[in-house]
């Protein structure tokens, strides 16, 4: 007895209780306050008596356990005590339907544990979180049925996305997994008997939304005064009086008042705003449960385990669909778990097929200022996908976020976006119809540190691709600014940024002014990144007007440039861009006469051959071998005084299409000018162009060769009794002339070759020469060849780096064999 009365004490201190129990609205602040301090951890196992209780008696037990668990102090004794843990895992299991405060209680206790990882496993072994999820699919679909039916309600013979009838089947009808957890943790003795007695098929009087929830106690008697009645109407179907047929007619009638008073505008537009009111009473609480059971799952998805299980129970399409509500916290909470999700691949993928770029818009139009930097985050980290950036422009995101540039709150991650978006060059030209462009330079020019911001600069060099963009950003004496920053502080971002100017023709002509000053920096900056970008400039301005002799001599630039394509004493990008440098220089007839006399020639010849796996240094050489080919005062030098020539043939078989196209035209310019050297290059053309050809044939042949010995081996008697027709089509086994006998030859040997070109489609390529001329030509000039190289042994012999011999005996006999 005394402990029972002890029990019923507790009881009646627990009645007026906090905002999480059912009846706590009608208490004052002073009383839930006393009431809190009565509550010990000394008491649990009075608290967990009450979870066998009635609904209320369980929600009151509830609240009184999660007080205790708010306590981090007993968070320890409460895991030790299963007693505990399992009376409130077996009432969520089986009541979480029938009231709202009962599963966030519930909820709220376990994840008071989930914010410490030790008790993690306390959440697994009871299997919360997947409890949590399968309360969250409901709410949110029961949440979406009631807005569906007022839908209903507004336009009765308009078409919505999904009936009031649909809504109730699919919330009814859960699907298979959503069972399975339930099947298989509750035991058969503890399921519920089942009603003989059959539920209540008439649809509830507008307004009562009992039939959506149960979470007071006075709907709780309302459902049992209403199945009672039901029960009674069943019994007395039989005996029915004069007086019941009359209130039968009576209701008949109220029913027919009740249907054209509905079908009043006045009346009608009343319900709905009644109603209406209710879903909202209705959504705010369910949000306190929707954000304590979101918020233990985000803690739980610190092991990537439990996140991968919850990525395959469709944890993305709960929080996607979330984002629809109004409450600030719980838009937080979830907007924060995306992000987290967002970083795995598929997660990111869900999303975007789940089109949460259209849902994030509004959150930036909030006002709530930490609710549009979780946002901003979240975009980020979606923005890495080429996909959805083309769908955030679609959407209007652009504008969005340059206003955000002047927020120093969300001006770091907005910069970001934005230099994310400008990676697609067809998004570059969106930029300059918004005020981006004109904000970043301004920034940079302003900014009164040394280093100006990475991701401002690097946005800007971006933009600075764009010819509109880049004659923005140097309108208003801008580009003197930008000059002076860069001399000043020596930035080697800010020089690339002005390099990239540099590159539009029509911006060429503002950098004469500045051409002194470029020059004049090579030789004074240790900086090598600097430098690269000063030569880049100087190597842009290809202008008629400018005269590089004069720089070049002004500002001794020959011993600098020597000195930098001595091979391994510099930076590759260093002396990439100095041999571009001296290609536009070489357009001048002055430098390249410069460039013979001061050997520069040479040093990029012995360049050359230390950077042959270099396709972009090579292919910038033999540009500069091309300038200085087209000049005669130079042309004689480059053909008799260094090997150019002959690395010019070598390289002509190089796979890089453009280093091909270089030395054709380098090769066309000194076949042009040297008979000697157009017979060599005409030998090595017609060589490379039957090379392939050659090779398919010799390979070819050494296949037939061991398929005819491995045929030798085998017995006599393999082949068909009978001759089939081809061996006779195509075998004449006698032939007196000897002109047919080689032909009958090589028609044998070329019937069952399989490249033969009556066979394959394979074919020897069509020759540009005549074959009989071409023989005559071919001896002639190996003769001449032959000659020459003997007058000349005491002179410098070209050197070809091919390994083939020229010798044109067996040149001849070579081709003869053929």
């Amino acid at each position: 007895m005394g402990h029972r009365s002890a029990i019923a004490s507790h009881r009646s201190l627990a009645r007026p209780h906090t905002a999480m129990s059912s009846s706590g609205g009608t208490s004052s602040s002073n009383q839930v306050k006393a009431e809190s301090s009565d509550i010990s951890i000394n008491h649990i196992d009075e608290y967990v008596e009450l979870l066998y209780e009635d609904l209320s008696e369980r929600i009151r037990g509830s609240a009184m356990i999660l007080q205790v668990a708010r306590n981090p102090d007993n968070l320890e004794e409460l895991e030790k005590n299963e007693a505990c843990l399992s009376a409130l895992s077996r009432v969520l299991r089986e009541d979480w339907r029938k009231s709202l405060d009962l599963s966030t209680n519930i909820i709220y206790i376990f994840f008071c544990f989930s914010t410490y990882t030790k008790f993690h496993p306390v959440i697994v072994q009871y299997k919360i979180g997947s409890l949590c999820m399968d309360v969250i699919d409901y709410e949110l679909r029961r949440y979406e049925s009631m807005r569906n039916e007022i839908d209903v309600r507004k336009n009765p013979l308009g078409s919505t996305p999904l009936s009031a009838k649909a809504s109730k089947e699919k919330l009814n009808n859960s699907s298979d997994d959503f069972l399975d957890l339930m099947n298989e943790e509750r035991p058969k003795e503890m399921e519920p008997p089942r009603r003989r007695i059959p539920e209540l098929k008439q649809r509830p009087k507008s307004g009562n939304w009992s039939s959506f929830h149960s979470s007071m106690s006075s709907s709780l008697i309302k459902s049992q005064i209403l199945n009672s009645s039901y029960h009674e109407a069943l019994s007395s179907n039989g005996t029915q009086t004069p007086d019941s047929g009359m209130s039968s007619s009576g209701d008949m009638k109220a029913t027919s008042n009740e249907a054209l008073d509905r079908n009043d505008p006045k009346v009608k537009k009343e319900e709905i705003d009644r109603l209406n009111k209710q879903l909202k009473l209705f959504a705010k609480k369910q949000e306190q449960l929707l954000r304590v059971a979101f918020y233990l799952l985000l803690n739980m998805a610190e092991n990537v385990k439990l996140e991968e299980k919850m990525r395959r129970k469709n944890i993305v399409k709960m929080l996607v669909k979330a984002l629809d509500r109004q409450n600030i916290d719980l838009l937080m909470l979830v907007t924060t778990f995306l992000k987290k999700l967002s970083i795995v691949g598929d997660n990111k993928d869900d999303m975007s097929d789940l089109n949460i770029v259209a849902k994030l818009p509004r959150l930036f139009q909030s006002g709530h200022t930490d609710l549009v930097q979780v946002t901003l985050k979240l975009v980020f980290n979606l923005s890495f996908d080429g996909s959805i950036r083309k769908k955030m422009i679609a959407a209007g995101y652009l504008p969005m976020l340059v206003m955000f540039i002047n927020d120093e709150k969300h001006h770091g991650i907005a910069v970001k976006i934005l230099y994310h978006m400008s990676l697609d060059d067809k998004v570059k030209a969106l930029f300059t119809h918004t005020e981006c462009v004109q904000m970043a330079t301004d920034a940079i020019i302003l900014n009164l540190n040394s280093k100006v911001d990475l991701d401002l600069i690097a946005l800007c060099i971006n933009l600075s691709l764009n010819r509109r963009n880049a004659q923005i950003m140097v309108e208003g004496n801008r580009l003197h600014s930008l000059m002076d920053r860069a001399f000043k502080y020596q930035d080697g971002l800010l020089m690339k940024l002005l390099r990239n100017f540099s590159q539009h023709e029509s911006l060429q002509p503002l950098f004469i002014d500045y051409v002194g000053d470029l020059a004049r920096i090579l030789t004074i900056c240790d900086d090598e990144s600097f430098t690269v970008e000063c030569l880049g400039i100087l190597g842009n301005l290809s202008l008629a007007d400018l005269d590089f002799s004069q720089i070049l001599q002004n500002f001794q630039l020959i011993p600098w440039i020597r000195n930098v394509l001595v091979p391994g004493t510099k930076m590759d990008d260093l002396v990439l861009d100095t041999i571009v440098y001296l290609g536009t220089c070489a357009h001048d007839e002055l430098c390249a006469l410069l460039f013979c006399r001061a050997q520069v020639v040479l040093s990029l010849i012995e360049l050359l051959k230390a950077k042959q796996e270099d396709d972009e240094i090579v292919l910038q050489i033999i540009f500069v071998f091309q300038q200085i080919l087209r000049h005669e005062s130079t042309r004689e030098y480059m053909i008799k005084e260094t090997e150019s020539p002959a690395y010019l043939i070598d390289l002509m078989h190089d796979k890089n299409s453009e280093i091909r196209k270089v030395c054709d035209y380098c090769l066309d310019i000194i076949a042009i000018s040297d008979n000697e050297w157009a017979k060599r290059i005409k030998l090595e053309k017609f060589r490379n162009h039957n090379s392939q050809w050659l090779c398919m044939v010799e390979s070819q042949q050494h296949e037939d060769n061991n398929e005819d010995y491995n045929e030798q081996e085998e017995e006599e008697h393999d082949l068909n009794t009978y001759l089939r027709g081809e061996y006779l089509d195509n075998c004449d086994l006698y032939n007196s002339n000897q002109t047919n006998k080689e032909n009958e030859d090589n028609d044998s040997n070329n019937s069952n070759n399989p490249a033969s070109p009556s066979n394959s489609t394979y074919g020897r390529p069509a020759s540009s020469f005549a074959r009989s001329q071409d023989l005559d030509d071919l001896y002639n000039m190996s003769i001449s060849t032959k000659s020459s190289q003997g007058s000349s042994q005491g002179d410098n012999s070209f050197i070809f780096k091919s390994n083939k011999s020229l010798d044109a005996d067996c040149l001849h006999e070579e081709f003869l064999m053929a």
